[in-house]
């Protein structure tokens, strides 16, 4: 009974060491969610006031709105998190991506575990593994990305970008998402519900816009298209490591009361283990006293 209750102890000491760690992980990820969803919030509202600027550009000939032949590569953006221990928060985002993505397509990995999962994988054309951080994540981050992206499309290489990151519903909720950046044509669908009704009626009765563009609609899209990829692209950054630091809150919340619960039966199951040992010598000395 001896070597028992010792097993005991030394497991009861096991578990309440990573108990410790549990709980320190899960305090952590509570004190900088405060944080990261108030620049999340900043940087979604950022985002609509520019998708409604861009919605009426998106209507207008442009080679950035015509959709290209299928055969063309596609790049995704892929966002991950830095660390591990969220759950399914990594694996689900990977899942989503493996759907998408062909084997002709070229990916761009931002986050460090996005970029160990690629480029440890030789069957992906990993482009430019370099932002391996997105708490460290910047605005001209996004606009290199922007810029890389902007080029590749201009230049024929590809033919549409995608963005896969998490959306952040709530702090019990995130979804994996998926947002067509390139070609324009779903910019429309993702703008303010009252954008664009300020329409002024000419005598013919055709609606006129009030906003008019020098020297055309098509220079302005083509000049301001990185700032629309770099704010879509900040934005979802900021919205994947909210839900990582959601995602691991809950996971390590998780575990601490797995780990409590543990505790309990493993402190009930040492008890018995004491108290059998007890009866037992107990037993032994009456025993031998009648001897």
């Amino acid at each position: 009974m001896g070597a028992n209750t010792k097993a005991i102890r030394a497991r009861i000491r096991s578990v309440d060491s990573t108990r410790h760690i549990t709980k320190a992980m899960e305090l952590v990820a509570s004190s900088k969610i405060r944080r990261a969803a108030a620049r999340m919030e900043s940087s979604r509202f950022y985002r609509d006031v520019m998708l409604d600027a861009f919605a009426d550009l998106s209507a207008e000939k442009s080679v950035y709105a015509r959709q290209r032949a299928r055969e063309l590569p596609a790049l995704y953006i892929v966002i991950a998190g830095d660390r591990g221990l969220a759950g399914g928060y990594n694996s689900n985002i990977f899942r989503s991506a493996m759907t998408m993505i062909r084997p002709t397509d070229f990916v761009l990995p931002v986050g460090k575990r996005a970029v160990d999962y690629y480029t440890a994988r030789k069957t992906f054309k990993v482009l430019t593994p370099e932002f391996a951080s997105v708490e460290r994540f910047t605005s001209g981050d996004a606009a290199k990305i922007a810029y890389r992206a902007r080029d590749l499309y201009e230049n024929g290489e590809i033919g549409a970008v995608s963005l896969i990151s998490t959306k952040f519903v709530s702090m019990l909720s995130q979804k994996p998402d998926i947002t067509y950046l390139l070609p324009l044509e779903v910019l429309a669908e993702n703008r303010h519900p009252d954008a664009g009704k300020e329409t002024e009626e000419p005598k013919d009765g055709a609606a006129k816009p009030l906003t008019e563009y020098e020297p055309n609609a098509e220079e302005v899209l083509a000049a301001i298209i990185p700032e629309y990829l770099s704010g879509v692209l900040y934005t979802s950054v900021t919205e994947a490591f909210a839900s990582e630091l959601a995602a691991r809150r809950a996971a390590m919340d998780s575990a601490t009361k797995n780990a409590d619960e543990m505790l309990e039966n493993l402190s009930l199951k040492y008890n018995q283990a004491r108290q059998s040992a007890i009866t037992q010598e107990i037993t032994e000395i009456v025993a031998g006293a009648g001897v």
